[in-house]
């Protein structure tokens, strides 16, 4: 029981102490190996002097352990802009998973999975985006919860080490109308049209990232304490 009593009272590691706390196998791919091996960005950097990747996953569920990835959407930003030209989506040969509920969302069909990616190859591809940099996601904890899934099923490696970032939450604790419940919804088309962004006619992994990036830069221009807070400081 003391034990216990004790650990709830434990500083939670940072992610970059979580990397340093993982043995690398030799086997693993190369690309598993060069992240792991190389230091996770600074938390003491405040988020104006950040590189970010905007990350969606198109999923069969919200189940990280029973549902499945489907495509993956990647779009690199800083404060000062979005690179366009870096906006990626790949599909995900999962094409026999597909729900009907979902793909009347995401319009995902078998035909589009069968010329995807293993989830191995995607995933590898992700790792390269991200090395160096941080993820930031609307909602996070979807991205969040299916990245850690892959990784403690096929490597072991539990509790992967990244820094997320979620516009989410941002809204929540930086703006006055998060602070005062004045938001009816925290979707990221309803807070975009909160924000005057243009709405996206299709709907995707590649064109939410980018919608969670736009959302982000508005942010930081709307919530002028935003780009002066430090990594550390959102991670509380």
């Amino acid at each position: 029981m003391i034990k216990r009593w004790f650990k709830r009272w434990e500083t939670p590691l940072s992610p970059e102490q979580k990397r340093q706390a993982i043995h690398v196998i030799d086997d693993w791919p190369m690309v598993l190996k060069d992240y792991l091996q190389r230091p996770l960005v600074d938390d003491s950097t405040t988020l104006k002097d950040l590189s970010f990747v905007a990350l969606d996953f198109e999923t069969t569920g919200v189940d990280a352990q029973g549902d499945k990835i489907l495509s993956i959407g990647v779009v690199d930003l800083t404060l000062d802009g979005i690179d366009i030209a870096s906006s990626k989506e790949w599909y995900i040969c999962h094409g026999q998973f597909i729900k009907p509920e979902t793909a009347q969302i995401n319009g995902l069909t078998p035909q589009d999975l069968a010329k995807g990616l293993p989830l191995d190859e995607g995933m590898n591809r992700l790792l390269e985006r991200i090395t160096g940099k941080v993820v930031l996601a609307h909602g996070c904890c979807i991205e969040k919860a299916f990245i850690h899934a892959y990784f403690s099923s096929r490597y072991q490696v539990e509790d992967f080490p990244a820094y997320f970032v979620d516009t989410l939450q941002i809204e929540k604790q930086f703006s006055y109308a998060g602070k005062s419940g004045a938001h009816s919804s925290y979707q990221l088309d309803d807070l975009r049209r909160y924000y005057h962004l243009p709405g996206y006619l299709s709907h995707s992994a590649a064109s939410d990232a980018l919608a969670c990036a736009e959302l982000f830069l508005v942010q930081s221009k709307k919530l002028t304490a935003l780009p002066d807070v430090t990594l550390r400081q959102l991670m509380r």
